[in-house]
C-alpha cells in the first residue's frame, strides 16, 4: 500500500487543485492524508467541502470516504482501519516537517504500507506519476528516497528540478537541471550520479527506511528536511530519480514563491542547523557564507532581509516576523 501525504497551510485551492489531480492517478493502490496545520483561514473547512461535495463525481472518493481525524487521533490509528481519505487538524503549525510526519505516522499504524508519497500542496501530478515512481523502486530496491522530474507549473516546457546538489562548504543548494528543456528524456541511472537529495515537493520514501533511520527531521521548520534525510540514509540506502514521474509545482505557494522573510530566514538559519547536525568540519565555512548573505542583503537594499541574518548571527532560531 502507497500513503500519500499533502500538507496544507493556509493554501485551500492549491490543496484542491492537487487533490483533483490525484483522482485521475492510476497503476498503484494508494490513499491520501491531508494534513492541516492549524490554517485558520478557513482552509481545513474547505477542503472538508470540497471532498464531501465531490465525492459523487470520483470513484476513488466513493470508495475511500472522507474520516476526519486530530493528531492523535492519526497517530494511533488501528491497523485494521477500513479504507478512508484522511483528513487530518494537526492543530498548530508545525512546520513543513512536524505536518508531513503526523501524516507518515498515520501511514505507518498500517503494516502493509510499503512507500510513502509526500507532495506539496501546491502541487498537480501527471495520471501516470505513482506508477513510475513505483517502477523505479521496485527495478532498484536499494533505492529507500525517490524523486519525480519537477517542471513549472506556470511554464511546462522548462524543469524546475530532477533532484538537488548540495555544496556542504556553503551549506546551499541548487536543482539540478533547472530552467532546461522538459521535453529533453533523461537516463534515471545517470541522473542520480549527479545528484544529492531528492527535492521535497515530490518525495518518495520506503516506510523500511522510514522505520530505519526515522522520520523528518523537525528542528528544520522549514527547508533542508529533504537534504538532512538523503544525508542519514546515506550508506544504507540509494537516492534515485524517475524522470518519467511528472509533477507540476508551482514553487513556494505558501511562503511566497519562496522569496518572503520567513523564507529566507529558514533557508539561512538552517545552513548552521544542518551542518552543526551533519558535517561541523564545514561550520566555519558556513558562519562565513552568513556574513557574505548578509552583505548581499544590504548592498540590495533588503533591510528586513539583513536584519533576518543579524537575528540569525545573534542566536534566534524561530522567525518572529
Amino acid at each position: 500500500m502507497i500513503y500519500i501525504v499533502v500538507l496544507n497551510w493556509r493554501g485551500a485551492d492549491d490543496t484542491i487543485a492537487c487533490l483533483q489531480s490525484l483522482m485521475g492517478v492510476q497503476g498503484a493502490a494508494f490513499r491520501i492524508i491531508v494534513c492541516d496545520n492549524g490554517s485558520a483561514d478557513g482552509s481545513y473547512e474547505c477542503i472538508r467541502d470540497w471532498i464531501q461535495s465531490h465525492r459523487d463525481d470520483h470513484a476513488y472518493l466513493r470508495a475511500h470516504p472522507l474520516r476526519e481525524l486530530t493528531r492523535k487521533e492519526a497517530e494511533q490509528l488501528s491497523p485494521e482501519a477500513p479504507p478512508a481519505l484522511y483528513l487530518v487538524q494537526t492543530g498548530a503549525n508545525l512546520g513543513y516537517s512536524g505536518g508531513n510526519n503526523v501524516g507518515i505516522r498515520l501511514a505507518l499504524t498500517d503494516p502493509q504500507a510499503e512507500f510513502v508519497w509526500l507532495l506539496n500542496n501546491d502541487t498537480e501530478a501527471e495520471p501516470d506519476s505513482l506508477q513510475r515512481l513505483v517502477e523505479r523502486c521496485r527495478a532498484r530496491p536499494d533505492i529507500g528516497i525517490c524523486g519525480s522530474k519537477l517542471v513549472y507549473h506556470h511554464d511546462r516546457s522548462l524543469i524546475q528540478g530532477l533532484g538537488g546538489v548540495f555544496n556542504p562548504w556553503l551549506a546551499i543548494s541548487r536543482h539540478y537541471k533547472i530552467n532546461q528543456s522538459s521535453a529533453v528524456p533523461y537516463q534515471d541511472d545517470e541522473v542520480d550520479t549527479h545528484i544529492d537529495y531528492i527535492v521535497g515537493a515530490s518525495l518518495f520514501v520506503r516506510t523500511s527506511l522510514l522505520r530505519d533511520i526515522g522520520l523528518l527531521e523537525e528542528d528544520y521548520f522549514l527547508y533542508f528536511e529533504e537534504i538532512d534525510l538523503a544525508r542519514r540514509a546515506r550508506g544504507k540506502y540509494s537516492i534515485g530519480m524517475a524522470t518519467a514521474s511528472v509533477v507540476y509545482h508551482k514553487e513556494g505557494a505558501s511562503t511566497g514563491g519562496g522569496r518572503g522573510l520567513l523564507a529566507d530566514f529558514y533557508v539561512l538559519r538552517n545552513r548552521l542547523v544542518y551542518t552543526w547536525k551533519n558535517d561541523r568540519k564545514y561550520i566555519v565555512t558556513v558562519w562565513l557564507g552568513l556574513f557574505v548573505a548578509l552583505l548581499n542583503r544590504l548592498r540590495r537594499g533588503e533591510a528586513k532581509k539583513a536584519w533576518n541574518v543579524l537575528c540569525i548571527i545573534a542566536g534566534r532560531r524561530t522567525f518572529s516576523g
